[in-house]
Order: C-alpha cells, then sequence, then structure tokens
C-alpha cells in the first residue's frame, strides 16, 4: 500500500483534479468475523463504508470471481512482500525440511477470507518428496497475538509452538531486524516470482460511470509507484511521518524490502492475472477459465 500512501503524501491525486480522502481500513479482525470478504472498508465518520479504490490482495481474488467485491483490477502494486520464515538458529534449510512440521500464519492469511494457507501449501511451500497440503500442520495465529506478534513469534519458536511462520512486510524486516527470525523462503523465490501479490482495485460503478475519474486515479497512482521505486528511503519516511507507518520501524530494513518490491518493474498485468488465476483454478478455488476471470474483473485504463 506505500505507493497509495505516496500518492496522498506527495498531492498526486490532487495534481489531477482528484480530490481523495484517505480513511483508517478497517482492522482486518472486525472484518474477518464479520465476513467482509475484502480489505476495501474503511471507517468514515458517517461509519463503516466501500472506499472508492485501493488496495486488494491477489489471494482475495475467489472472493472476486464469486461477485462478493464489486471492484474491477485496474493496476498492479507490487510483489514479494510476503515469507516463511524459521527461528534464527534453526535447523531448517529449504522448504523440503518443513516436512511433519507445524506452520503458524497472520490470522487474516488463512481461509476463508484469503488463499493464503491455501495457496502457499499447494504451491509456495512444494518441496519434492512430500505433498505439502497433508504433510505440514498449518494454522492461523490466534487474533490476541496480533498486537504483539514479535513478541509472539519469538515465545512460539522458543517454546517450540511451531517450526515456521508466514508474515509480510514490514513484520518480515522487524523480525530479522530483531534476530527472532530468518527468511527460509520469499514469494519471489518461487512460485510468484514476479507476479503481482497486491493490486490497486477501483469500484465497478466509478469506472463504468465516471471513466475520466478512474484514468486520472490510475495515472496518479502509476505515479506514485514510480517515485516509491526511485526514492524507497523518502517513501517510507513519509508514510511513517503521516501514520501510515507505525514508528520504531527498522528503517534500513524496510527500505531495503521496499527497494526488492517491484514497484517500477512493469509486468504485463493481463498476463500476470492469469497465471496467478489460474494457479488458483488448479487449487479447486474457482471453476470458470483464467480468461473468462479476467474479462469479467479486469480492465485496462490508460
Amino acid at each position: 500500500m506505500l505507493a497509495t500512501h505516496a500518492a496522498l503524501v506527495k498531492g498526486f491525486f490532487a495534481e489531477l483534479g482528484v480530490n481523495v480522502q484517505g480513511y483508517p481500513m478497517l482492522d482486518n479482525r472486525t472484518a474477518f468475523q464479520e465476513n467482509r470478504p475484502h480489505r476495501l472498508w474503511v471507517k468514515t465518520d458517517a461509519g463503516v463504508s466501500e472506499a472508492d479504490f485501493g488496495f486488494f490482495d491477489m489471494d482475495g481474488f475467489h472472493h472476486m470471481a464469486a461477485g462478493k467485491v464489486p471492484y474491477y483490477i485496474v493496476e498492479g502494486m507490487h510483489f514479494g512482500c510476503q515469507a516463511t520464515m524459521v527461528a534464527a538458529d534453526s535447523p531448517v534449510k529449504s522448504p523440503a525440511d518443513l516436512k511433519g512440521k507445524t506452520v503458524e500464519m497472520i490470522p487474516y492469511f488463512s481461509e476463508p477470507f484469503l488463499l493464503h494457507g491455501h495457496m502457499w501449501s499447494n504451491f509456495w511451500l512444494k518441496a519434492p518428496g512430500y505433498d505439502s497440503a497433508k504433510d505440514l500442520a498449518m494454522a492461523p495465529m490466534p487474533w490476541e497475538a496480533v498486537p504483539r506478534l514479535s513478541d509472539y513469534i519469538a515465545e512460539g519458536f522458543k517454546t517450540g509452538k511451531f517450526d515456521a511462520v508466514i508474515v509480510g512486510e514490514p513484520l518480515t524486516s522487524i523480525l530479522e531486524q530483531k534476530k527472532i527470525a530468518r527468511t527460509l523462503v520469499r514469494q519471489n523465490d518461487h512460485t510468484y516470482n514476479k507476479e503481482y501479490c497486491c493490486l490497486f482495485a477501483i469500484k465497478q460503478s466509478i469506472v463504468d460511470t465516471q471513466p475520466e475519474k478512474a484514468r486520472r486515479i490510475v495515472q496518479a497512482f502509476r505515479r506514485a509507484k514510480q517515485w516509491v521505486a526511485q526514492n524507497p528511503r523518502e517513501a517510507v519516511g513519509a508514510s511513517q511521518t503521516a501514520g501510515y507507518l507505525p514508528a520504531g520501524l527498522p528503517v534500513e530494513a524496510v527500505v531495503k524490502a521496499t527497494a526488492e518490491m517491484g514497484f517500477g518493474i512493469p509486468l504485463d498485468l493481463e498476463k500476470a492475472l492469469e497465471r496467478s488465476i489460474q494457479d488458483r483454478i488448479a487449487s479447486g478455488a474457482m471453476d470458470k477459465t483464467a480468461t473468462e476471470l479476467v474479462r469479467l474483473h479486469y480492465r485496462k485504463i490508460e
């Protein structure tokens, strides 16, 4: 979401004549418990409502395919922010070493909210000689752990509660900086190499009835992506100052991770979506063809 934050902080939307006000997202626990099928809900003075545009997780696409997410995907955001991590002194050297082990993930990464557990166990953590879907014990962390994830993960490794964790940035960088954990494998290392994990979506009603507004929103977002790619340190600092990123982050580590997330790398979004959707179809999450789903839920905006 760093590019969206950058567009707000740098005034890129305003420069293109789009009046945008940023609102805090509905917390993930509430969204999960209320069975809201995406994370585009925001808290406004009038209550909870759906944002006009913003961050959409590729592993929530099964909800979009089911007609539960009234948005179009219009641009890629970035890739490679998730990782599987083990204790800093763990003997585990590769995904193959996780056979028979216990893996916990951030609670809102789990099904049915997201397909992360499903996708990682079927594709990302696969290794020769075992069926990761059957030979890994995968479970979400308790919601009570979320406010103190670093401590929870450190305690879990120490007590042997789990052998690995699935987390995302900036927590990955925090755990490495504190020497609590080391990265075993990142998204970019295997199946999801240079495929968007996070996407930019706009409400269908805006794209269909206000195409010029939608075009300006996308232009501002693309400009912000390039700015983040060229100025990762300034982007992280500006997001911290604006309150989008928490204070006390290991800045150097987060800047390094930001530089590796592909903000400035152009991908053919239509082809990338087809590849990602095909993986999800193969996992049993959807029954339409990838071509049909891209036609229904992606809009190319120049």
